[in-house]
């Protein structure tokens, strides 16, 4: 009879091996390099923020026994040269991250250079840092001397009803001089396109970022420096709607029905401030004001949901005139009291061009181009015709049986379109794209082209916001590869200034499909700079006293469109779409996950009154409706029995709780027992309602996978009781074929639950099934990205049904956080070799580094190879029938399980 033996190998300067339960020590680190990956409220090298005591983070150098203390030494550019401004001096301390800066007060537009050293448990001293910097933006309104202006012919209707042209505004200014800075801030609404001397004036797109344009526009600063040139120089915007000014058109797509309220807040307006500094230290500024030019410009049509269309005959404008300075009151969008913020998060930029991998040709003559997998971005077009040809491009995300496009997915009908249209100018070859808006598409209907398109006549331009990667997975399973694509690709491509629910029919904000899926977004991205803006718009979004429902937070943030509080008949039973705990709850729960991933304490701290907020909202909301709150349920499910009641006590439960976790985190004492009794109130009533006891055992709500799951994740089940609930979860699972029948409330904690219990053998059975509803479904049947439910329906490209793609690195690859650390400080590697897998490696960039899980068994054995990174432990998991645990420290580390 064979009997596993375990190896440990570790690698550290030297290859060691030891057998048994014997533990090899490293050896002793070298003196490490210097700190790396310098990060100023978690950007690199940023310009225009508008944070005075900013967050600074670095990694200690690969190889280092971990950071003991650290010192940071910062200093002020100013026009005599840099002067000393702040030093830390030796902080006993192992944070890399969330530190803030603590010297002078800081003011508009200064130019902060800074550099860090550390020391390692051994008392070594690391060489400083590469230098990094910070600048910062316009602070408040006396930083600006531009106005907004506005286009004073502009009506959103001609008088015979067509559209109105959107407005452009330029101006022409002189360089008198070689320039030592400069620098463009500006913005616009419903949205804007800059250029200076006909150039972009940066990589950002779609711009501004979605806000709650009452309370705060966003504005971007871009270096100008190498883009003037002495002589006459000019800057352009052209505006587009946005979110901003929803009108609805006719033979155009529009989204919404009875329930929904739309809103136009104004007319498109911008608002610019170029500051020029010359070498020899004088400074100039062109700011946007009555004197600037406007006319109505070649866009003669645009919409954020039914597409763009730009008239080429139109040149740069017509019936140029002097702009109007905007009136802004009390009443008005934005108000007369609306700061203008510096955006924090990374910008929407064009991430790649993909050219169609297929062309085909349809017996109208118009032609149907394959890009090969659905994504989110803009048709570009490079074509040349007679003046007043016009293209027209059609997106949709599947075909009909018969090969025509099918354009249902996105809510689009064919006589009420999501369309692109250019109308060429018969000046030469032609390059055009839309500038203000998106879609999601894997194929796109071109008609009006003289000639049979070539793969370079229409590309896509693949857009998302430039958040970077945080993970890698891949596997010996083509399949579970696919999966993990098909999820990435999706969460891409709602990925924009703000997480939308689809990229075509809503593009909505939508607070808990950001929640839902909250596993697999901080897995997959780092969105430490990106979530917390996601955050303050819900807060923004809160309705404040004097409102309908104070507190409330709807369902959508910003809640561009309001919706009626209408009770609804659906299969799950009576729904509202305006308020779900499982929803408005991300303004707790998604700031409480952010401190875990990130050691980020300042969102907490910040929207802290709009969590208190919103739960006492809900108290009242549940006291008037007899103890029920209404709501969704487990939106989605395909087993509607689930109780309503069971998903939204679980979700507030969890709130609660993580609440009172918050409150003890920030030194809030009376708010933590507070908290903590209603969490207890809640778990009480929750199990009095749900639990259950049949001849077989304990179960929770139906006996459904959602019930019995979201009662194991949540913590609502007794000790005592854990292992009969996880039995009834696995026999739910197993009745229904190994499929996922909960929606996508449930589905993290199906995921989360199964886990924990150690099946995830399980999850690898229903994450593999081929048949519906699942994810080896949606592979099997052509997707390639998730749809809005997994058998297949609904929109094409949702990306809340992607938690699978956390359990790959955090089940598959093993790579987790301990129970109880913060920012990674402890790791858990637990691999899961499962089915026929016969290889999986996965990686996750901490606060502290990145960690990596490579695991390969054969007839030979298992072997698992593990990088560590500095400052942070690991307890290491092998599988097989000896559990052997092992403990290690930084560094990189190989184990085998031999026969």
């Amino acid at each position: 009879m064979n009997r596993r033996r375990t190896l440990l190998t570790l690698l550290a300067v030297v290859l060691l091996a030891v057998s048994g339960s014997a533990v090899a020590a490293a050896a002793p680190a070298g003196r490490g390099g210097p700190p790396t990956s310098l990060k100023t409220e978690k950007l690199v090298d940023p310009i225009g923020i508008d944070v005075v005591k900013p967050l600074l983070s670095w990694l200690p150098s690969r190889g280092s026994a971990g950071q003991a203390a650290y010192e940071i030494r910062a200093t002020l550019d100013t026009s005599t040269g840099p002067r000393d401004l702040w030093d830390s001096g030796k902080v006993r301390s192992a944070a890399t991250s969330n530190i803030a800066y603590g010297g002078p007060a800081l003011h508009a537009r200064d130019r902060v250079r800074w550099q860090v050293r550390t020391w390692d448990t051994a008392g070594r001293v690391s060489p400083w840092s590469a230098e990094a910097s910070w600048e910062i933006g316009l602070l408040s309104a006396a930083d600006w001397s531009a106005h907004w202006i506005e286009n004073p012919a502009y009506d959103y209707t001609q008088p015979d009803g067509k559209e109105t042209p959107l407005p452009v505004f330029g101006k022409a200014f002189p360089v008198h001089g070689p320039v030592k800075q400069a620098r463009l801030y500006t913005t616009g609404l419903g949205m804007y396109a800059a250029t200076v001397n006909d150039r972009p004036v940066g990589d950002a797109v779609l711009e501004p970022g979605q806000t709650t344009y009452s309370a705060e526009v966003d504005y971007r600063t871009y270096d100008l420096t190498r883009a003037l040139r002495p002589g006459t120089n000019t800057i352009n915007l052209e505006t587009g709607s946005g979110t901003y000014q929803r009108v609805k058109t006719p033979g155009r797509y529009f989204f919404g029905n009875t329930l929904e309220q739309y809103t136009v807040y104004g007319e498109p307006k911008v608002i610019a401030q170029l500051e020029i500094t010359y070498q020899d230290g004088r400074r100039e500024v062109v700011a946007s004001d009555g004197s600037w030019r406007t006319a109505l410009g070649p866009t003669t049509f645009s919409s954020w949901w039914s597409g763009e269309e730009y008239d080429a005959r139109r040149g740069n404008g017509t019936d140029w005139r002097q702009a109007s300075i905007v009136k802004l009151t009390r009443s008005t969008t934005p108000r007369d009291t609306t700061p203008l913020r510096a955006n924090p998060r990374p910008p929407v930029t064009v991430a790649e061009t993909v050219r169609p991998n297929d062309i085909r040709k349809l017996s109208d003559g118009s032609y149907i181009l394959d890009f090969g997998a659905n994504r989110s971005g803009w048709p570009s077009l490079s074509v040349s015709g007679r003046a007043g040809d016009t293209v027209t491009m059609i997106p949709a995300e599947k075909l009909a049986a018969d090969g025509t496009l099918d354009v249902a997915s996105t809510g689009a009908k064919p006589g009420n379109q999501i369309a692109y249209r250019y109308t060429l100018s018969g000046h030469g070859v032609e390059k055009w794209h839309p500038q203000f808006t998106y879609s999601g598409y894997r194929y796109l209907q071109v008609s009006g082209l003289r000639t049979m398109p070539a793969k370079d006549t229409v590309t896509m331009d693949v857009l998302y916001a430039a958040n970077r990667s945080a993970s890698e997975f891949t596997s010996s399973s083509d399949l579970l590869n696919q999966i993990h694509a098909m999820t990435e690709r999706s969460i891409r491509s709602n990925m924009m200034s703000v997480l939308t629910d689809c990229p075509d029919r809503e593009k909505g904000p939508y607070t808990g499909d950001n929640l839902h899926n909250i596993d697999a977004l901080l897995t997959d991205y780092d969105m430490s700079a990106f979530q917390p803006q996601l955050v303050r718009n819900m807060a923004t979004a809160q309705r404040k006293p004097g409102d309908e429902s104070p507190g409330l937070i709807a369902n959508i943030a910003p809640e561009f469109h309001r919706v009626a509080p209408v009770k609804l008949q659906y299969p799950q039973g009576t729904i509202e779409f305006l308020d779900e705990v499982n929803w408005g709850g991300a303004i707790i729960r998604i700031p409480w996950q952010l401190y875990q991933t990130y050691g980020d304490t300042r969102t907490m701290a910040t929207y802290y009154g709009n969590m208190a907020a919103w739960l006492d909202y809900e108290a009242v909301n549940k006291a008037a409706d007899n103890g029920d709150i209404p709501g969704l349920g487990d939106w989605s499910a395909t087993d509607n029995t689930t109780p309503m009641q069971l998903a939204i006590t679980a979700g507030y439960y969890t709130a609660a709780s993580d609440m009172a976790n918050i409150a003890e985190v920030l030194g809030k004492a009376a708010d933590h027992t507070k908290y903590t009794a209603l969490a207890a109130q809640l778990a009480a009533e929750f199990t009095t309602r749900f639990r259950h006891v049949d001849a077989i055992g304990v179960y929770y709500g139906s006996d459904s996978e959602a019930s019995n799951a979201m009662a194991l994740d949540a913590g609502l089940v007794a000790p005592a009781d854990r292992a009969a609930v996880l039995d009834r979860l696995v026999a739910s699972v197993r009745k229904a074929g190994n499929h996922i029948t909960t929606g996508s409330v449930a589905l993290g904690p199906l995921f989360r639950a199964l886990q924990a219990g150690n099946r995830n053998d399980v999850l690898y059975d229903m994450v593999v099934n081929p048949t519906s509803p699942g994810y080896g479904y949606l592979v099997a049947s052509g997707h390639t990205t998730l749809s809005e439910s997994l058998d297949g329906g609904g929109s094409q490209n949702h990306h809340f049904l992607g938690e699978v793609d956390a359990w790959f690195v955090r089940g598959v690859a093993g790579i987790r956080q301990a129970p109880g650390s913060v920012g990674y400080r402890s790791l858990e590697i637990a691999p899961a070799p499962v089915g026929d897998l016969t290889h999986a490696s996965g990686s996750y960039q901490t606060p502290l580094g990145t960690v990596t899980s490579s695991w390969t068994r054969s007839a030979h054995g298992f072997r698992l190879d593990v990088t560590v990174p500095p400052g942070a432990t690991a307890t290491v998991h092998l599988p097989g029938p000896d559990n052997a645990v092992r403990t290690v420290g930084s560094g990189q580390f190989s184990f085998t399980a031999a026969d």
